[in-house]
This record gives structure tokens, sequence and C-alpha cells, in this order.
């Protein structure tokens, strides 16, 4: 047996529509309905996203410090979109009204599919009206195509709801290699710090402001390496793109979203959820949620404090003195 379940968003939908009679097998769904269900099923899963326990994993993000600097934007959200045309094998977009949002770094598509993924604005010229990237384009446009940029924090990542943990990794000098651990407390005890420009090599305190659209990170001390900066946030769940899209889900997660989006398209179809969906639907949550809960932290301590050597003969080789 697969440790996965291989699905699609279509399929849920339907599993969820029948739990509810609002479906039978073989019947087709209108577009238009299944377009505002689908709707209805994205916002489900960006509220289950608040939900630790629902979610099963967490997001390794790799970054740097920037040494003196100890108060962090994070995020990558969608800045806007603009008009310009392109030339085959060349980085630069014409005939631009550049945005006064525009970003260094920022991720770039287009509606033509002319650049590549991975594509990061470069520089812009506001009177030349072009913008300048990381890749050639691979076809001339020859009408106007249109471009989504986003506008990145000074930490690229995906805007976190909460951090769990991070360290730093040093890369450079004899200590190259070695991971620094810093503690998430809360904002209300990094503004207990007195001077919080204070200089180190790296953080041993830092707490998140969920601000909106880009969250803000704090540190203490100031940072004066760049080194390698592992945090470690809660996955926010994907939305669904289209209906037809392939899904690979966890063990357990295939009925939990076809119940609770049921219970979620109840009121648009006029239907009332029967107590046994309720049932089904608390049990396949909390099911899951038993099954990412964190365990208790255990006690940890230096052996040495409660090690006896009352017992141990070893006490002959020092003669008992340690």
């Amino acid at each position: 047996m697969t440790g996965n379940v291989s699905t699609t968003a279509q399929d849920l939908l339907q599993g969820a529509a029948m739990n509810i009679n609002a479906f039978s097998p073989g019947q087709v769904m209108p577009a238009n309905i299944a377009s505002v269900c689908m709707q209805v099923g994205n916002d489900l899963l960006d509220s289950l996203s608040t939900d630790q326990a629902f979610v099963y994993t967490q997001t390794e993000n790799i970054v740097s410090w920037m040494p003196g600097q100890f108060q962090y934007t994070i995020g990558n959200p969608v800045g806007g979109t603009f008009l310009g045309t392109t030339t085959i094998g060349s980085p630069t977009i014409n005939g631009v009204t550049v945005p006064g949002n525009i970003t260094l770094n920022g991720d770039l598509t287009d509606q033509l599919g002319l650049f590549p993924a991975g594509t990061v604005i470069e520089s812009w010229n506001a009177g030349l009206n072009t913008v300048s990237v990381s890749n050639n384009a691979t076809n001339s446009s020859g009408i106007q195509d249109t471009f989504t940029y986003t506008t990145p924090g000074n930490l690229k990542m995906p805007r976190p709801l909460r951090f769990r943990n991070g360290f730093t990794r040093v890369t450079t000098s004899a200590a190259s290699g070695l991971d620094y651990w810093f503690e998430f407390g809360t904002l209300d005890r990094y503004n207990e710090i007195g001077l919080k420009s204070v200089s180190g090599p790296w953080p041993y305190l830092a707490a998140y402001q969920p601000t909106f659209p880009l969250g803000t990170l704090w540190v203490y001390p100031n940072p004066q390496l760049s080194g390698q900066v592992f945090l470690y946030t809660d996955m926010i769940l994907s939305e669904f793109t289209n209906l037809t899209q392939p899904i690979n889900l966890p063990q357990g997660y295939s009925r939990a979203l076809k119940k609770l989006w049921a219970l979620e398209l109840c009121p648009i179809f006029g239907k009332t959820p029967s107590p046994q969906l309720i049932t089904q639907a608390k049990e396949a949550k909390n099911l899951l949620k038993s099954q990412n809960a964190s365990p208790v932290i255990t006690l940890r301590y230096d052996s040495d404090l409660i090690y006896s050597r009352h017992t141990d003969a070893g006490w002959i080789v020092s003669g008992g003195f340690l």
C-alpha cells in the first residue's frame, strides 16, 4: 500500500457533494456551480491552515541574515501587474509604465508564458519604460503581454502564520558548519529588552509580529554574520487552481476534506447536514489532529548534575575527588 492518496480537486468536490445528496455518480456539475464550490473549498483550506494541529508538517525556509539589521520584513505577496512587450533572446521588457511599488528580486510571470519559471526582476528604468529580468524571453510577444510581479520583503519566503523554531548556521571561520539555535518568544518579551541594537555574531532570541501583507521578524542580538538562517514554519495548505489538478494527500486527509467540504457546501445547496455527516467530519478531523499533535517536550539536563559515583567503581581512577 502507498503512503499517500492521489486524487484531484474534482474527486474531492464530488465526494463532498455526494455526502449531502447534491450530486449523483455520473452527473455533470455545471461549470458555474463547480467554480463557486471550488472557491468554497479554497476558503476552507485557507481556514484550516490556521489550525496548527491540522497541518501535517513544517516548511524549511533557508535565508540569510543581513549584518547590522535586527528587524526584517517577511513575505512575497503579489504586487500587481503591468503591460509590456518582449523580444526573443532579450531579458528586457519594453513599453512598460513602471509601477511605483516594483521591487528587486520580485518573482515575475507573464500571461503568454514567454519567461521560464524562476524569473525575477533585476532592474528597471522608468525613463526608458523598461524592466529587466533574470532570464531571456523565449519568444517575441508581438502584442502587449500582461506581467504579474511580487514585492518580497527582506526575507523572501511565504508570509508565515507562525514560526516553530530556527537556527543560524555559521558558514565562515573555524566554526563553519556549526548550528546555533535561537528561541522564538513573544513580542512582549522582546520589547522588554532595553537596548535592541546590541551587536552579536548571531541572535539567540526572535519574535514574530504577523503584520500584513509582510510579516515582521525581530531578533536579538543584532547579527553581525551573514550566516545561513533556517526558519521552520507551519506549512500553508495550497489552494486549488483548477478542479482537474492532481493532488497527493497523506493518509486521512482525503476523507477529512470531503466531509468538511460537504459541511461548507450545505448552505449553498440548501441542505441540512445529517447528524452522521457531522459526526464523521468531527471524527476525521480529530484523527488528523491527534496524529499531528507534537509530543510533550521532555525535561533535559546535564547528566552530571544528578550523576552519583557512590556505586561506581570508577572512583578509583580519580580517587573520588571528581
